[in-house]
């Protein structure tokens, strides 16, 4: 019998954190979305599974990138009444694997990996949508995510006002 040689890395939150800015998210989201209308990567829909009854749901988003030595996962949640058992709204993991045998290279914390990834793509989207001169950004929510959005923008534009329209529940 051949001996396996893999061994699936498990990352923390706290790993990750030292392995990945919001400067180097936003540089490889923007390369990932060049990649995608190169139609070079495969992202098929979320798939969703739907927690009415806890008033949340989960949701499958695979990607894979041509060439690279890797595809996966993410499972996140949205779960908007988190907040009343000290949990974050959104939350997730993310389990990559190799694509030529499937085998789980790393099993990791992915919540921080989704904010910046969501963040990422508006200051990409807000790069080459956006007037030049554009100094004023507009939030629906001051959650996690708004804050995050915040930092994103200010590395693609000159931010001079920000309104933020929210709720306290």
């Amino acid at each position: 019998m051949k001996k396996n040689l893999y061994q699936t890395l498990i990352l923390t939150r706290p790993q990750i954190e030292k392995l990945i800015n919001l400067k180097q998210a936003i540089v490889a989201v923007e390369e990932a979305f060049q990649e995608y209308a190169m139609g070079r990567a495969q992202m098929p829909p979320k798939i969703y599974l739907d927690l009415k009854e806890y008033g949340g749901d989960l949701r499958a988003m695979p990607v894979y990138l041509s060439g690279a030595k890797s595809c996966g996962i993410k499972w996140v949640n949205s779960h908007s009444f988190n907040r009343k058992y000290g949990l974050p709204a959104v939350m997730a993991v993310f389990i990559l694997n190799d694509p030529r045998t499937g085998f789980p290279l790393s099993i990791m914390d992915a919540t921080y990996l989704t904010a910046l990834r969501t963040s990422a793509g508006s200051a990409v989207a807000t790069k080459y949508l956006a007037r030049r001169n554009s100094s004023v950004v507009s939030l629906v929510g001051c959650g996690i995510q708004a804050q995050y959005q915040i930092q994103a923008l200010r590395q693609v534009m000159s931010i001079k006002d920000v309104r933020v329209w929210g709720f306290q529940e």
